[in-house]
């Protein structure tokens, strides 16, 4: 369990919790309320993160970058994600690949994923990349969010097999609550 005691999350992130417990399977009115509100969670919007060394010398907003530039964590997931290794389709702004996300995580087809991450709780949401596939880009798209936080962690296009994905050693307690269809 998360360093954080249960009753302290919200209603939707404690749905999480107890359905990837196995405390309490959702209804389709939970589920869809727990859907909604990692939909609208987007990434951790403080201008923390730092842009690595794989995004040095990218340009951004008319500057190239350093590694050492700070920038919000969707800035960075779409720059690596979109930009620079091309998992979505070229000229994807960043509003779209924010919408994408969300459009995966409200998707009735897409798949429902939890696990316990490095001991913290995560919903994978998953589905076939289709018309967010670029030239680069993978069968799957994943988004994971992390209850601790409150936030999405990542948004990608798998390299490995989604079994693979699903089954790391760094994962524990691993339960499908709905597979893709």
């Amino acid at each position: 369990m998360s360093t954080l005691p249960g009753n302290q999350f919200p209603e939707p992130d404690r749905l999480i919790v107890e359905a990837a417990t196995g405390a309490h399977q959702l209804s389709a009115d939970e589920l869809r309320r727990a859907l909604e509100h990692v939909a609208q969670s987007g990434f951790t919007p403080a201008v923390d993160t730092p842009a690595g060394g794989r995004l040095a010398g990218i340009v951004w907003q008319g500057r190239a970058l350093s590694g050492r530039d700070r920038l919000t964590s969707a800035e960075v997931h779409y720059l690596r994600h979109v930009v620079v290794q091309q998992e979505w389709p070229v000229g994807t702004t960043l509003g779209e690949y924010l919408g994408s996300i969300r459009e995966v995580i409200l998707d009735p087809n897409s798949g429902l994923f939890t696990s316990q991450l490095r001991g913290e709780w995560q919903l994978a949401i998953v589905r076939r990349s289709g018309a967010w596939r670029g030239a680069a880009g993978f069968p799957w798209l994943v988004v994971e969010y992390r209850v601790a936080i409150g936030h999405w962690v990542t948004a990608f296009q798998p390299r490995q097999d989604l079994a693979l994905f699903t089954e790391s050693p760094h994962r524990r307690r691993q339960r499908w609550l709905r597979h893709p269809s």
